[in-house]
């Protein structure tokens, strides 16, 4: 079943919006929910490939055949039963764009967590290709452009997704001829209220940015917009562009400073001296200071001809290995820690992973 946009209902049917629509999915497969008393019954657990604040990701084989998945485990002390089968519907609901990552059917539940799978990106998230260099143009282009088809995808069906930064966008290839967006955990109806981050995030938009609590802001597709305009600074320079999208940030207040001078100075500030014209009018659209006048993310489009003025001496990631699922693999023996994966101290060691879907770690 898919979101109805609410501007355009079926005939003989009464509009309805995406909020009530999302509402009225998450009570379907309440039912449905297969309770198991150990992930094992149905997975061979393989390996841990990361976690996040409130779940945790496991490389698993289907006892039924078929290939390797991701389990998305959120701890049930934590998550609550609403937000699971919400973020679970959600998934389903947006599956069938290449650009998002699919979320598979069979949701589930153990006596500490709820669970449901995805397909497996073997060459991790984007962070994890940004080491020490950005992307080569071309690489760069292809995970813009399929990016912003699939925001545009989820804007058409009245989603936000709230969260686009290159830890929650999945690889599959070390040419990046198939990426796609993952972590739907913060995806709401466009219009939600919203409050600030809870911690300073280089990917919030400043509208965000400036409020404090108890306050609020109707969730719009601009800020999916900032976040997009913000990964391509992180996929083409391996480092964001500010710590937050506020003063007195000394690297967001030059981009501010640059962005409403008028007239505008010829060079922009470094680093995004670095940019070709193109590539400037590109970021100067999607990380507009005014959410209203803000490019949407199929702005991009109408720039991928152009030269970006990006290095074309970088090294690709083709050093970069791929890690087949039986790598690492713990077998029988270690199902039971795979299984039990919670401790805090994991988090630690893992680096506290604040994406919550899953590539090689």
């Amino acid at each position: 079943m898919e979101l109805r946009d609410p501007e355009t209902p079926e005939d003989g049917d009464p509009e309805e919006d995406t909020a009530g629509a999302l509402q009225r999915l998450v009570g379907l497969p309440a039912p449905r929910v297969a309770t198991l008393r150990s992930l094992c019954s149905q997975y061979r657990l393989i390996r841990k490939l990361g976690s996040g604040s409130y779940g945790r990701g496991l490389l698993a084989q289907p006892r039924r055949g078929g290939p390797a998945v991701a389990l998305k485990l959120l701890r049930r002390d934590s998550v609550l039963r609403t937000t699971f089968l919400r973020e679970f519907c959600v998934g389903r609901c947006v599956s069938s764009h290449p650009g998002l990552l699919q979320t598979l059917a069979g949701p589930l539940q153990t006596p500490r967590h709820f669970a449901f799978a995805q397909e497996f990106a073997p060459y991790g998230d984007l962070s994890g290709m940004l080491q020490e260099r950005g992307l080569p143009e071309l690489l760069v282009k292809r995970v813009v452009a399929q990016l912003a088809g699939a925001l545009d995808f989820l804007h058409g069906r009245g989603l936000v997704h709230a969260d686009v930064k290159p830890d929650n966008v999945l690889v599959f290839d070390p040419a990046c001829s198939r990426v796609a967006l993952g972590d739907l955990g913060l995806t709401r109806p466009e219009g939600s209220p919203t409050p600030a981050p809870p911690v300073p995030l280089p990917s919030a938009p400043p509208e965000l940015c400036l409020l404090l609590p108890p306050a609020t802001l109707p969730l719009r597709p601009a800020v999916d917009s900032w976040g997009l305009g913000v990964l391509l600074f992180c996929a083409a320079t391996a480092c964001f562009p500010w710590e937050v999208a506020l003063a007195p940030d000394p690297e967001f207040e030059a981009f501010a400073g640059w962005v409403t001078t008028r007239p505008q100075p010829p060079r922009p500030p470094p680093p995004w001296s670095q940019f070709a014209p193109s590539a400037l009018a590109l970021l100067q659209g999607l990380l507009d200071l005014d959410p209203e006048t803000r490019s949407p993310p199929l702005a991009a489009l109408d720039f991928l001809g152009d030269d970006w003025g990006l290095e074309g001496d970088r090294e690709g990631p083709g050093a970069l290995g791929s890690v087949s699922y039986e790598d690492g693999e713990e077998g029988e023996e270690g199902r039971s820690s795979l299984e039990e994966w919670t401790d805090d101290e994991e988090d630690d060691k893992s680096g506290r992973r604040t994406g919550t879907d899953w590539g090689t770690p």
